[in-house]
């Protein structure tokens, strides 16, 4: 039997089926959503993605309450086994020493890098809408740094000036002297240079530590840098497969 795994971010619903006896996914799905068309968006896309299948375990990585009440609703109508949502509270293979407010994605995140890579010192980067740092040494999860996505850092700079509206690539160099590649430097090198000093950072407290990066955003970063060790965009989907079989 699969794992029906589903990971509800700030901007998409991801969704896969799991090996019940190993960290692969397959079929991964990912559907954008804005935040009014959340139901709508997911009762479609796991309806379709469900249809004529049967899991034994379903997990989900959602961290908003309403969201969570809707899925029950749904899984309760549409199948017989229940949703497991993913937090602090599972038998996880590493502790955790972080207040409350620790998002289950980032979890499951450290989880699947856990799993995969096999280091008890993790700094794992999600580029997503917000750019997320999750430290753990020694497998505990003992902090880490929220900073504005990439995405969402040019939009706030579009929407509160009058810049033009540009795709997102890395210029040749940093400095030049149009506007286009002006706001493309700003954008992507400063998410970049802040990439590194957080990484170099970490690693001068905690020499040795492993640098993964996960998350749709993060082929921007990782074509520019040496300092990241590995990528896996599904990190947070095999996390959650990963801990379902704790």
């Amino acid at each position: 039997m699969k794992n029906l795994i589903i990971d509800i971010g700030n901007s998409a619903i991801k969704v896969c089926t799991g090996n019940s006896f190993s960290l692969s996914v397959q079929d991964v799905l990912r559907n954008p959503y804005s935040g009014n068309e959340f139901e709508k968006a997911a009762k479609l896309v796991l309806t379709n993605y469900i249809k004529g299948k049967s899991f034994s375990r379903i997990g989900i990585s959602v961290l908003n309450n309403d969201k969570k009440e809707f899925l029950k609703d749904f899984f309760s109508k549409v199948t017989k086994t229940k949703p497991e949502f993913i937090n602090r509270d599972f038998d996880l293979p590493f502790k955790i020493r972080y207040k409350e407010g620790l998002g289950n994605d980032r979890i499951c995140s450290i989880a699947g890098a856990l799993g995969i890579f096999n280091k008890s010192s993790i700094l794992v980067i999600d580029f997503g809408t917000a750019t997320t740092f999750t430290l753990m040494v020694n497998k505990i999860l003992t902090s880490g740094v929220i900073s504005p996505g990439i995405n969402t850092s040019l939009k706030s700079l579009i929407q509160n000036t009058d810049l033009p509206k540009i795709s997102m690539k890395f210029p040749a160099k940093i400095f030049n002297n149009n506007t286009i590649d002006n706001i493309r430097s700003g954008i992507l090198y400063q998410s970049m240079f802040t990439t590194e000093a957080f990484i170099k950072e970490a690693r001068s407290n905690h020499p040795g530590i492993f640098v993964a990066a996960t998350g749709g955003l993060s082929d921007f970063i990782i074509k520019k840098t040496e300092l990241i060790d590995k990528t896996d965009k599904d990190l947070v989907l095999k996390g959650i497969n990963f801990i379902l079989q704790k």
